[in-house]
């Protein structure tokens, strides 16, 4: 067979080839098409996350639970304080009580016996309607609760709010232990901080 004739039916057998395949390609791009005539669709929307709050205030008005000066041994001054829960987060961790430090002229602060309660009815300037709940901390004094009673992990206290808003009253006795040497007349500790925390 001559080589242009064999060429020729080459040539034409790759055009019905082409063609073929040009037919197949589009009867799949139509089937697909019919395939995807049909469709549905549902969504959730208008969805919003917010974070929570957890909020401690005290009834202080800025001023200090003590103020006193000339203390003698055995002097004792007894002061109450509201804290108040008024986040929005409904069972938060416990409150915890710590020490926001103090200065010290001398060692006062080693004769300093410190006692604090929880209960409630009492508020800042007057105990007289506390009622007692727990003693959260007792028998030490300022110098030892600055030292062990340094961050929330290591604070005291029971209170666990269970609602908001909710409040706790907390009772002071500070007293100059009966044994003060002579050495500290005329000594002092000021800037006496407590610090209240609580944890989502």
């Amino acid at each position: 067979m001559p080589a242009e004739t064999q060429n020729s039916r080459t040539a034409a057998v790759t055009r019905l080839g082409v063609i073929a395949m040009g037919f197949l390609l589009v009867g799949v791009l139509v089937i697909t098409a019919s395939r995807a005539a049909f469709t549905a669709t549902t969504n959730n929307s208008a969805n919003s996350l917010g974070a929570g709050t957890v909020t401690l205030t005290d009834d202080d008005s800025a001023s200090a639970m003590f103020s006193v000066s000339n203390m003698i041994p055995g002097q004792q001054e007894v002061r109450c304080i509201l804290v108040s829960y008024t986040g929005s987060v409904a069972d938060p961790a416990g409150v915890k009580l710590y020490s926001g430090g103090y200065a010290d002229s001398g060692n006062f602060a080693d004769y300093l016996n410190v006692t604090i309660e929880e209960g409630t009815g009492g508020v800042f300037g007057d105990c007289s309607s506390f009622a007692f709940e727990a003693t959260i901390e007792s028998g030490g004094t300022v110098s030892g609760f600055d030292a062990a009673r340094t961050d929330y992990a290591s604070g005291a206290g029971v209170w666990d709010p269970t609602a908001t808003p909710e409040s706790k009253a907390y009772r002071f006795t500070l007293e100059l232990d009966p044994a003060t040497p002579d050495a500290e007349q005329g000594e002092s500790v000021t800037g006496l901080t407590f610090t209240w925390e609580i944890q989502s």
